[in-house]
C-alpha cells in the first residue's frame, strides 16, 4: 500500500511547489509594474510638476536701502507648476548673490524673496535721501519710479514748475515723505528744492524719461 501511496505524495508536493513558483513570478510581476510607475513619475516627463523647490525667504523683515544680510534669509518650499512664478523668485541655492548687496524694496518676514530685489541700477554713485514733498500719488509704494517737480524762477521772475529728475526709483513712502535713490551729485540741489519751495512727486514707468517737457506756470 505504502507503494501506492508514494507517487501521489510526490505529485502533490511537485503541484505545490509550480503554484509558489507561479504566485511568486506574479509577485515580482507586480512590484516590476509598480517600480517602472514610479520610476515614470519621479523622473518622466512630467516629475519637475511633482517636486518641491527650495527658494529663499525673508527670516526678517528687510527694508529697501539696507545691506542684506545671510541671517535674513532663510528657505521656503515652493511646486513648479508655474514656471512663469519660479523665474520671479530667488533660489536658495542663490541666495549668496544677494548677501552684501543693497534691497531695491522692502520684504517683510515670511515673504519669498523676489529674483530682482538687488536693483538692477548701479547704486555705487547713488544715496538714500529721505525727501519731505508736497504732493505725490495716494498709490506710490515702494519700488515705484517718480519724476521730481520743483519750482523755479523763471527769466521773467514768475515762479514755474519744472520737471527737475525722472526715473527716480522709491525705497519707502511714509506719511508726506519718500526714501529715494539720488545720484550723489545732485543731492544737494535736491535737499535745496525741499527747502524752497517744496517737490511733488509724479509716478512714471521705469525707463520711460521724456525730453524737453514744458515748465507749467509763469505768465
Amino acid at each position: 500500500m505504502n507503494a501506492a501511496v508514494e507517487p501521489r505524495r510526490l505529485r502533490v508536493v511537485a503541484g505545490t511547489v509550480q503554484r509558489r513558483w507561479r504566485l511568486a513570478a506574479l509577485v515580482g510581476f507586480g512590484l516590476m509594474v509598480l517600480l517602472g510607475t514610479y520610476a515614470i513619475l519621479a523622473f518622466g516627463p512630467g516629475a519637475d510638476a511633482n517636486q518641491m523647490i527650495t527658494v529663499t525667504r525673508a527670516a526678517k523683515a528687510i527694508r529697501a536701502g539696507t545691506t542684506i544680510t545671510a541671517d535674513e534669509l532663510t528657505t521656503g518650499r515652493l511646486r513648479t507648476q508655474d514656471p512663469s512664478l519660479l523665474s520671479t523668485l530667488l533660489l536658495y541655492s542663490d541666495r549668496n548673490r544677494i548677501v552684501g548687496q543693497v534691497a531695491d524694496e522692502d520684504i517683510p518676514a515670511g515673504d519669498l524673496v523676489p529674483a530682482d530685489v538687488v536693483s538692477a541700477q548701479v547704486t555705487s554713485t547713488l544715496w538714500k535721501l529721505h525727501v519731505a514733498v508736497r504732493g505725490m500719488p495716494a498709490d506710490l509704494a515702494p519700488g515705484d519710479h517718480v519724476a521730481l517737480l520743483v519750482s523755479e524762477t523763471a527769466t521773467n521772475g514768475s515762479q514755474v514748475e519744472v520737471v527737475f529728475m525722472q526715473d527716480v526709483r522709491v525705497l519707502s513712502v511714509g506719511q508726506g515723505s519718500v526714501d529715494l535713490w539720488i545720484p550723489a551729485k545732485v543731492v544737494p540741489q535736491v535737499q535745496w528744492f525741499q527747502d524752497h519751495g517744496g517737490i511733488a512727486l509724479a509716478a512714471m514707468q521705469p525707463g520711460s524719461g521724456q525730453d524737453k517737457i514744458p515748465a507749467g506756470g509763469g505768465g
